[in-house]
């Protein structure tokens, strides 16, 4: 038995949490770059507001006091996704996070499972502040069905969805109102091809004849109709798997044409990649830069440099950047408008132990480890290399930030 919890609009949800006046207020989070929305709250799709719509197509229901707006908080939001995973964690045998804001649970051998549905529920909005819903079901796919109507009728059903505590009639009645389109695993291009078959629901798509759908879409899409049959075909990954490689990059706030923005950004991209293979205890053995040009700006020259090289084994953040700066020097062009750069690490494998016969392990360097601890505590920006300041307009817009109230000590709130 599984559980599937989901958080409310969840960017929007944080920036609630330390808000209070901001309750039930229409507000949107923006993507990179204050770019489009990528988060709503239900005030906010109430004004008409679409997922992906660009900012200053709403701009003006800010100005006339309709909207709250905010740039991505991702270190506040990282954070408290970690605070809702522990707080979930706490009151099952075990999880897995499926992303962000959702994790699945297992509900495996409990009674009342309804009950502890609203329990789960309960504590995450006391310890954490984050509203959820919680669909259950013998299956991740239908837990993840129960979850969608949990969300979508949040006043007939308390945010809590059982598939076990409906009879047969009531489940079948509940697959025949959603369209094929909202089961998990259903991308848009299938739904259009089921629906052309005549498959518009979810219970069309379960009373399928198995065989058609595995010979025209396949065993992973017969895979995904055998769960919504209540046939487990997927279980929990509680082993998160070894990343074959890591990918840091991200557009600039504004075009950059020096040398020294790049350098900067490069660093701040080696230092994230790098602080993750020694969070997860690998080392990677391959080093890629790249930067390019905006290619929406026609009348520019474009240009697009990438350079790829072997290093040796390695997680330590110095190593790699002094790598990474390397390659960046060799592929950067004077004259051009830079919009983006990134790192890419691969040949990602365990850090070898010291017994290894085959292998040799990376020199030891204490400071790694003090920097992580550091960072940890203190925050990303408490330490980090001297050449990610080298420049400074490399950085994303983010002009209406939020305090990063839980990982920042001068952002912490003062109670007077």
């Amino acid at each position: 038995m599984y559980a599937l919890i989901d958080g409310n609009s969840f960017y929007c949800s944080c920036e609630r949490v330390f808000r209070p006046d901001l309750k039930s207020k229409a507000i949107v989070v923006l993507s990179n770059n204050d770019g489009c929305v990528v988060a709503r709250t239900p005030e906010a799709k109430a004004l008409g507001i679409k997922m992906g719509v660009p900012y200053f197509q709403v701009r003006h229901l800010e100005k006339q006091g309709r909207l709250q707006v905010f740039s991505s908080n991702y270190e506040l939001y990282a954070d408290f996704s970690r605070r809702m995973m522990m707080t979930i964690a706490s009151l099952v045998p075990a999880i897995e996070v499926y992303s962000i804001d959702e994790c699945f649970a297992d509900m495996t051998g409990m009674n009342n499972l309804a009950e502890h549905g609203r329990a789960i529920k309960a504590r995450v909005m006391q310890w954490v502040g984050i509203p959820t819903c919680v669909g259950i079901a013998p299956t991740k796919t239908l837990a993840k069905f129960c979850n969608h109507l949990a969300k979508r009728y949040p006043d007939h059903f308390g945010g809590v969805v059982v598939w076990p505590d409906w009879s047969v009639k009531v489940q079948r009645r509940a697959l025949a109102s959603e369209p094929v389109s909202e089961i998990w695993g259903i991308g848009r291009s299938t739904a259009e091809k089921l629906n052309t078959q005549g498959i518009q629901t979810a219970l069309d798509f379960m009373l399928a004849d198995s065989a058609t759908i595995r010979r025209r879409y396949g065993v992973t899409i017969e895979r995904v109709q055998r769960e919504l049959q209540g046939i487990p075909c997927d279980v929990l990954q509680l082993d998160i798997p070894q990343k074959k490689q890591l990918v840091r990059s991200r557009s600039f706030g504004q075009s950059v044409t020096e040398l020294e923005d790049l350098q900067a950004a490069v660093t701040h991209h080696v230092s994230s990649a790098a602080a993750a293979l020694r969070k997860e205890k690998t080392q990677a053995h391959i080093l890629s830069v790249y930067i390019l040009t905006n290619r929406f700006k026609e009348n520019a020259p474009q240009y697009y440099g990438h350079r790829q090289t072997a290093i040796h084994p390695s997680s330590d953040t110095v190593t790699l950047n002094n790598a990474a700066q390397a390659l960046l020097r060799q592929i950067f062009r004077a004259g051009y408008e830079y919009k983006k750069c990134g790192v890419e690490l691969a040949g990602i494998e365990p850090v070898c132990n010291q017994f290894a016969l085959w292998c040799e392990p990376e020199a030891e360097r204490p400071i790694m480890g003090a920097v992580d601890r550091i960072q940890e505590r203190f925050g990303r920006r408490s330490i980090f290399l001297a050449s990610e300041v080298l420049g400074t307009q490399w950085k994303m817009n983010r002009s209406i930030l939020s305090p990063c109230y839980t990982t920042n000590l001068n952002d912490v709130l003062l109670v007077h």
